[in-house]
């Protein structure tokens, strides 16, 4: 349990500055290409973002797991001819999926109903071959454990695009230019944190082209990428519904782009935040549990799966109550933009199912039940977009939230049953828990909402969210220790055990 407490710790510190670092970008490119622009980035990547799945989603999971595998059996020429065979696999699919983008340009027209978007999305075509790279490589790291690598793999890419974005916009005024520049920012991006991941592989391991692995790495990657595209198929489709509907429904085009543009480029980032440390979890959770089920080792996955959900739902409710009294503010400090902050209040409730959905997911594919975590995401996103179509007319851009929130939600409950039918032993309550962290979160959001108003009488919006936020969590780390909801000791004693253990040294 302390190689992967460690590992999680790792995975968590690069996570935490990785996000904070994105996330600041974003602010920075919201300000930058304002509501309009940033819609029409949206646009353009919901697009692109499913090609990217088809070469940086199951293929480097599966390449994680074999490298995982085979170094656990010393057998390093298959793990050579694992990762040969998914950098192959993944390059033929990238340069196909780049052809096919600029080929259908037309159509790509009809389904954005903007040419600029168009146009953005063209400029970002080669950013689709250095993912490909980047990503096998990266699932190669993953594989052996070097958890530190990848996490400086993701730092630096973030590091590039935030300095690369910066110096391409920094004179210019003119939004549409400024969102073509940041196109072109990401191209570039893309190869250089290919090159990197490179290097850093090819210092101590190396390629072996004779009879590969093919056969096997599309069978283990084909039901992870189904997945996958199913999530990236997600967002174009809220893309051409939602906009549209809002027309229907008396908003112009310009604000129908707009409105979209902030609830997905400002408002709905902000509940993935509370991932940079739940994402590590996953991730460590993948060739751990893959480990653990060659040796039929149930009891230690049924602990691990289980401790792996209690502080998910522990970070989530955390977030939730802060988002419900200061997420008004948070989205003027940020964005400086009050809807974003607005729609951030309405979706708090969705981190917890968003964060368990993708923690329960990653469990299924480390079981080795891909293809039963795909046929329960099909059944999520039937659900999306039936409420997306039911809700939009009548409640507009919140409709995204309900939709999110009973899709999130159905999956995770699917994913939950499947895994008690698979684990022995293993029994969650989730309803129970959570109705226990949301009596808490009610009362705790409506103390932090008013010292935030209060606090606004004689501060700025900045201070008073801090304020307003810093006595929200507070309180709830209070009220969870007196009814006991989360036991902290083992936190506690994992500190302890590592301080001893240095002491001893």
């Amino acid at each position: 349990m302390k190689s992967i407490f460690k590992a999680v710790a790792i995975t968590t510190i690069f996570s935490i500055i990785t996000r904070a670092l994105g996330f600041f970008f974003r602010i920075f490119l919201s300000r930058k290409l304002g509501a309009e622009g940033m819609g029409l980035f949206q646009m353009a990547t919901s697009i692109l973002g499913i090609f990217m799945t088809l070469v940086s989603s199951g293929l480097p999971l599966t390449t994680a797991k074999f490298v995982s595998r085979y170094e656990a059996n010393n057998d390093m020429v298959k793990k050579d001819k694992s990762v040969t065979s998914a950098l192959v696999i993944s390059i033929v699919i990238s340069i196909t999926s780049a052809l096919f983008i600029f080929l259908m340009k037309n159509v790509w027209g009809f389904i954005l109903t903007d040419n600029r978007a168009v146009e953005i999305l063209l400029i970002m075509i080669p950013s689709i071959v250095f993912s490909a790279v980047y990503a096998v490589f990266r699932g190669a790291l993953w594989g052996k454990s070097d958890y530190f690598n990848c996490g400086l793999t993701e730092f630096l890419e973030q590091i590039i695009r935030f300095v690369l974005t910066f110096i391409m916009l920094f004179n210019i005024s003119d939004l549409f230019v400024a969102t073509k520049y940041s196109a072109y920012a990401f191209n570039v991006t893309c190869l250089l944190s290919a090159i990197i991941v490179m290097l850093i592989y090819f210092r101590k391991n190396k390629l072996n082209f004779k009879k590969g692995e093919y056969k096997n790495i599309i069978k283990s990657a084909t039901p992870v990428t189904g997945v996958r595209m199913a999530n990236s198929l997600v967002q174009p489709l809220t893309t051409l519904i939602i906009p549209n509907m809002l027309i229907l429904a008396g908003y112009s085009t310009n604000e129908a782009v707009a409105s979209f543009g902030v609830i997905m480029g400002m408002t709905f980032p902000m509940l993935f935040v509370p991932m940079s440390i739940i994402g590590s979890i996953s991730m460590v959770l993948i060739p751990s549990i893959s480990s653990m089920m060659s040796k039929n080792d149930y009891s230690t996955i049924e602990k691990n799966i289980t401790r792996s959900i209690e502080v998910t739902i522990f970070i989530s409710m955390i977030f939730i109550p802060l988002y419900l009294s200061v997420g008004d503010l948070i989205g003027i400090v940020l964005f400086d933009n009050e809807l974003s902050g607005l729609l951030l209040q309405l979706a708090a409730v969705c981190v917890l199912p968003i964060s368990l959905c993708n923690l329960t997911g990653s469990m299924l594919n480390a079981l080795n039940l891909e293809v039963k975590s795909f046929v329960n995401y099909i059944f999520g996103s039937i659900v999306l977009f039936l409420s997306l179509i039911i809700f939009t007319p009548i409640i507009g851009v919140n409709s995204i939230i309900v939709a999110f929130f009973l899709s999130m939600t159905t999956i995770t409950l699917l994913n939950l049953k499947k895994i008690r039918k698979v684990v022995p032993h293993f029994k969650f309550n989730l309803l129970k828990i959570s109705a226990k962290y949301g009596l808490i979160s009610a009362p705790t959001s409506i103390i932090g909402h008013f010292v935030s108003n209060i606090c606004l009488h004689f501060f700025n919006p900045f201070f008073s969210a801090v304020a307003g936020g810093g006595v929200a969590i507070i309180i709830s780390f209070i009220l969870i220790k007196i009814f006991n909801i989360y036991d902290f000791n083992d936190i506690k004693d994992l500190i302890l055990k590592k301080k001893r253990k240095k002491s001893t040294n």
